[in-house]
């Protein structure tokens, strides 16, 4: 009945036993689970099937690296540098196989891993097929370059396809070229110049620009990465670009510092200087009319060992991660340069690369301590 007092039952033995077992296991589990979640924040294990990329990756971010490999492994090593741009590069040559008859499963693949990890793709539209030449170079009489109509027709497929309304993903910037238009090699320095000329490259730019406007017009589209390291060409060309009408039809202005594998903090002969070079870009722009034009480096390394393909004398480890932190840090204060992609990364043994075979150079050490420290550039 209510209010009458029963005499509480005491737990048997067992009953005892049984609690007993259970607190213990429960704080057993609580502690294991602590040290794990502790240990793994402490060494976190990237995953190239992460479709979210950790840190402030945005349009907006400065640092991306040049790369003909875009694969998971790439993806995982983002992660750990929390780097949001590749520079990717595929010929065109081997996209359209035969005229008129394209293979865009490379591309596919490369463009919807990169928008599925959330990392932003920069495209250079480089190296066209031979039957898509039709500029001359009088010089040595070879077909060398595309032309403005061959480059509208293969810009416009590009841009269309990668547009995000087509299936197939989104590229975010285009590069109208890459080292090609002041490349090119006649047999010697005297007549070669005549076919490395800003007013060859002009019509050429402006047709893929308003090419890939008209289906895009949202994306990003810059020139191409000049490459000769020579002061006087540098201005020569850009003066011609701008006087010849050419600064609307680019977002951006772009070089490729390669320096003989020097300090870039000083000028070699008539290399110049890292500094001196976008300097020499930024004032043709300004004195034509663009003072805000911003510049992106969309290829800048130095080699560790004999390179095979270029002129560059390799240099130590640790020089190479200390010209990285110059070139970063002068990049930053410069107010022009919006975007800085490093050659290079997930490359194999090629010579300029900061992660080989064997492991990370201090390079990629400083890389991922640029990164942390200033995410972006205001």
């Amino acid at each position: 009945m209510p209010g009458a007092y029963r005499p509480q039952r005491l737990l048997s033995p067992v009953r005892w036993l049984l609690i007993i077992a259970a607190i213990v296991l429960l704080v057993a589990i609580s502690v294991f689970a602590y040290f794990g979640i502790f240990r793994q924040s402490e060494n976190p294990t990237p995953t190239a099937t992460s479709t979210t990329n950790s840190g402030p990756c945005s349009l907006n971010s400065p640092y991306g690296f040049t790369t003909i490999n875009v694969d998971t492994q790439l993806v995982t090593l983002y992660k750990q540098l929390n780097v949001c741009w590749v520079r990717y590069q595929v010929h065109w040559a081997n996209i359209e196989k035969s005229p008129g008859v394209y293979d865009w499963s490379q591309v596919d693949t490369a463009v919807q891993l990169m928008n599925s990890s959330h990392i932003y793709v920069d495209f250079a539209i480089e190296s066209a097929p031979s039957w898509e030449r039709s500029t001359f170079c009088p010089a040595d009489g070879k077909n060398y370059l595309p032309g403005p109509k061959e480059m509208a027709k293969f810009a416009t497929l590009l841009a269309t396809r990668y547009n995000g309304k087509n299936g197939h993903g989104h590229i975010d910037s285009f590069e109208i070229g890459n080292e090609e238009y002041d490349q090119h090699f006649t047999g010697s320095q005297a007549t070669a110049e005549t076919c490395r000329q800003g007013s060859t490259y002009g019509p050429i730019l402006k047709a893929g620009y308003q090419a890939i406007k008209a289906v895009y017009p949202t994306v990003t589209v810059g020139m191409f990465g000049q490459w000769l390291h020579n002061s006087g060409h540098i201005r020569t060309f850009m003066t011609d670009l701008f006087a010849g009408g050419y600064g609307p039809y680019m977002d951006y202005m772009n070089f490729h510092f390669y320096n003989g594998g020097n300090d870039p903090s000083q000028p070699h002969g008539s290399i110049p200087s890292f500094n001196m070079w976008w300097q020499i870009m930024h004032d043709v722009a300004s004195h034509y009319g663009f003072p805000n034009k911003p510049i992106w480096v969309t290829e800048v390394g130095w080699p560790t060992h004999t390179p095979k393909y270029n002129p560059n004398k390799p240099v130590g480890p640790e020089v190479q991660a200390q010209y990285l932190q110059y070139i970063m840090d002068q990049s930053k204060q410069s107010g022009v340069i919006q975007k800085v992609f490093w050659f290079t990364i997930n490359y194999g043994n090629q010579a300029d690369n900061i992660y080989p075979p064997e492991g990370p150079l201090p390079a990629f050490k400083t890389f991922q301590q640029t990164v942390q420290q200033n995410a972006t550039w205001k």
